[in-house]
Parts: structure tokens; C-alpha cells; sequence
């Protein structure tokens, strides 16, 4: 049974997110200010996606410009232009964000 799944997840043409939480959902609760210093579950989220991109090098953030708040200002700023346009997961939105903000220069 478990290699039917793994060979069901290999084959899936996009990833397979396992998420109760919506895009629209997430939206709400960002709700405010973009430079909000308020902890939050807004901002629990897009820093906890901020530090699985880090840490998979996926983005490359300067310490200049990589303060909670600016994270969370760049990310609840695009969220909310993306919103009423995208159906992905909102982690995927949030991401990105975060590349566009955040981006690694080639080698």
C-alpha cells in the first residue's frame, strides 16, 4: 500500500499539498497593517514558510532587509494582490512572494 502511494505521489503533476488552510483563509487572518510587529498566526505562518525557503536555500535573504516585519510586510502585501486570483495553497503564494522579495543571484 505505501509504495501505491509513493508511486501515486511520483506521478502527480504538481505537488501534493495537505492543507485545511485556504488562501482566502489566510487573507483574513492577515488582515491590518503590513508593517503589523503584532505575533500572530499571519505571521507565524509566513515566517515559518520564510525559514523552510532559507533553509532550503530557496530564497537568499540580506540581513538588511530580512526583519520579521519586513518578511511579513512583503509577503501580506503580495497575499493580498493574489488573493481573488489564485486557487494554489497558500504557502505556495506566500513563496512566491518570498523569491520575488528574496531572490538568489545565479552563479
Amino acid at each position: 500500500m505505501m509504495m501505491f502511494m509513493l508511486a501515486m505521489l511520483a506521478a502527480a503533476d504538481r505537488p501534493v499539498v495537505v492543507s485545511s488552510l485556504t488562501t482566502g483563509q489566510l487573507v483574513e487572518y492577515c488582515r491590518g497593517k503590513d508593517t503589523d510587529p503584532t505575533s500572530n498566526f499571519c505571521t507565524g505562518y509566513i515566517i515559518g514558510v520564510f525559514d523552510a525557503l532559507s533553509l532550503s536555500r530557496q530564497i537568499c535573504p540580506s540581513t538588511a532587509r530580512s526583519s520579521n516585519i519586513e518578511v511579513a510586510a512583503v509577503a501580506r502585501k503580495y497575499l493580498r494582490k493574489q488573493a481573488g486570483k489564485t486557487s494554489v495553497a497558500p504557502s505556495f503564494v506566500i513563496r512566491d512572494a518570498l523569491r520575488r522579495a528574496f531572490p538568489c543571484k545565479r552563479k
